[in-house]
């Protein structure tokens, strides 16, 4: 019998959500194994005792929690999937005849009652205190990197720097201070193609932001996201974001590692990072910290193949702070403003001019040689490359990229939402918080058993070996084959069977 809808509403319906969703739903996951009690804790101060009642929190957090684990970047959007979407309604605490939250309640939110507060880092360090309790942060490895997100600006809206008061008042600024350093400056300003453009321009439409680029790819603005990552369970530990600089991202790596020793009680036992973070000053900082960094040599530019001096064959005159080279000439001090952990030495044009180490001296005019102010540290971190601890970080500090990854591809983090440096914070930490729930779940749902994963390991050796095994049977049957073939005919073609 052919059957038919009936169209006519009930007047009455009980409907339960949960049995509604699948049991290996993720948001079914992440409501049994994380606890969202802190989203009350942390907001309680932010709400007043009097006036009408708000949205809840709890719904606010858990609707943008799901526009990053799902990479839903429109607020607009976001609204309509959790209006329509049971799982979505469910995970949020809205029930069918609940009234979903407008996208403007963000908006308000965001810009007036959470604005210059850290409830989203309170929120993102309420998590890692959680997989910290669930014996997921091991602090054994540890990782740091940064990757660049594209500012929501556009390279057309540079603009150069004005100088905010007038001649007059410039003037008399020039006569209060040292004549020689601004005589020296002036020189340096006069030709503004030869400055940095970060120097000269800022972007009218976001001010924070800064041109970069890497790799490569074109010049943008940009912001440089920095996290910190115990790579045992792929947790991220913190998150910094600075400007797009290999000094700033050093730096903010010294105190991601800082913050995350003061929050959560943990000195790391090793730190791996790539060979960017091989500054004199970050190296130095990171030691002071206690832990052992492990970080690649720089990459040096390809030599001429001629036999160069090094600065170990100077000999450092201590009394007078001079050196002096092979051939017994006098290098000075040079002070160079932009390079401040350095100790430079320079000779004059008219001691090299003639001198007959020239060509094994330098290709310029005149020699520099420098000195990094942070040696010590530098020699310290050489001797921990020959390690085993150092290939065994260096390839667990791998497994970012893959969180970088993640995080630009299914997350939105390949471009900023909103403009400015603590709004880049907020998503960035909010990215971070998603990733971890994540793996949280995933760890809790497939809990590692050494026994079953040694059997794992060795059911697929043997596997692989009975292959290997058997492609080089079938190799050496197939030469037999062409062997015997060969030979058969052979005989044939001599008669030799006729004449047996």
């Amino acid at each position: 019998m052919r059957g038919k809808i009936d169209t006519q509403e009930n007047l009455f319906v009980f409907v339960q959500l949960e049995e509604m969703i699948p049991k290996d739903h993720l948001l079914m996951n992440i409501k049994d194994q994380i606890d969202f009690s802190f989203i009350d804790k942390h907001t309680e101060n932010l709400y007043s005792n009097k006036g009408r009642p708000s949205i809840d929190p709890q719904v606010l957090v858990r609707m943008m929690l799901i526009g990053y684990l799902y990479g839903i970047t429109s607020e607009r959007r976001l609204c309509q999937e959790v209006h329509l979407n049971i799982a979505y309604r469910w995970f949020c605490g809205l029930r069918l005849e609940d009234k979903v939250p407008n996208h403007s309640s963000f908006s308000k939110n965001r810009n007036g009652r959470f604005s210059e507060t850290d409830l989203f880092r309170k929120l993102f360090q309420a998590i890692v205190k959680q997989a910290q309790e669930k014996g997921l942060i091991k602090g054994k490895y540890w990782s740091t990197d940064a990757t660049l997100v594209a500012a929501d600006a556009a390279m057309r809206s540079l603009e150069p720097i004005e100088v905010p008061f007038t001649v007059e008042e410039y003037l008399q600024t020039l006569d209060q201070t040292d004549k020689e350093g601004l005589q020296e400056k002036e020189e340096k300003n006069t030709s503004t193609s030869r400055l940095p453009i970060n120097d000269t321009h800022r972007s009218s439409t976001d001010s924070e932001a800064r041109v970069a680029t890497r790799w490569g790819s074109k010049k943008c603005l940009a912001y440089s996201n920095n996290i910190l990552v115990d790579s045992t369970h792929n947790i991220i530990i913190d998150v910094e974001v600075s400007t797009p600089s290999l000094t700033e991202e050093g730096l903010a790596s010294v105190e991601m590692v800082r913050r995350s020793e003061f929050k959560l009680g943990i000195v790391p036992q090793s730190l791996g990072a790539d060979s960017a973070y091989g500054r004199g000053e970050v190296v130095a900082e990171l030691r002071a910290t206690g832990v052992n960094v492990y970080i690649p040599r720089p990459v040096l530019p390809p030599s001429s193949g001629a036999s160069i001096f090094s600065k170990e064959d100077f000999v450092y005159d201590a009394e007078n702070d001079h050196l002096i080279c092979p051939n017994g000439k006098t290098l000075k001090p040079s002070k160079d403003s932009s390079k401040p952990s350095l100790e430079r030495y320079r000779s004059t044009k008219a001691q090299c001019k003639d001198c007959p180490f020239k060509k094994q001296c330098t290709t310029s005019e005149s020699r520099v040689v420098s000195f990094n102010k942070n040696q010590d540290a530098l020699d310290w971190a050489e001797g921990l490359r020959n390690s085993y601890a150092y290939k065994k970080s260096q390839y667990m500090r791998k497994q970012i990229e893959r969180l970088f990854g993640e995080a630009k591809e299914q997350m939105g983090l390949r471009r900023a939402r909103m403009r400015g440096k603590e709004k880049l914070t907020e998503q960035c930490l909010l990215t971070a918080m998603a990733q971890n729930i994540k793996r949280m779940v995933k760890a809790s749902s497939n809990p590692w058993n050494p026994t079953k994963e040694g059997l794992g390991l060795l059911v697929k050796g043997l596997d692989l070996f009975k292959i290997r095994f058997l492609s080089q049977l079938n190799v050496i049957l197939f030469q037999l084959n062409k062997f015997y073939s060969k030979t058969y005919f052979y005989l044939i073609g001599h008669d030799c069977f006729e004449n047996a």
